[in-house]
């Protein structure tokens, strides 16, 4: 998801069609979904920027972990 977002493949779009793609994987494995609340969407976006900028994406894939995977998760 975040080499999709990072890498532009696309003219427009790219963050929504980067979470569609990982949230399809996320669900054929029983996951969850990817999404970030609406209070935590600035802080989100920031850390995201600074991914943009470094190439680090450890602050990022932490938060997202942290805060942004939701659902229930069943055995296959």
């Amino acid at each position: 998801m975040l080499f999709g977002m990072r890498k532009q493949l696309f003219w427009d779009g790219n963050k929504r069609t980067s979470t569609i793609c990982a949230n399809k994987i996320m669900i054929e494995n029983g996951c969850g979904i990817i999404k970030v609340p609406d209070s935590k969407l600035q802080e989100f976006n920031t850390l995201l920027c600074e991914f943009y900028t470094t190439n680090n994406k450890e602050k990022i894939k932490q938060f997202i972990y942290n805060n942004c995977i939701d659902g229930i998760t069943f055995e296959n």
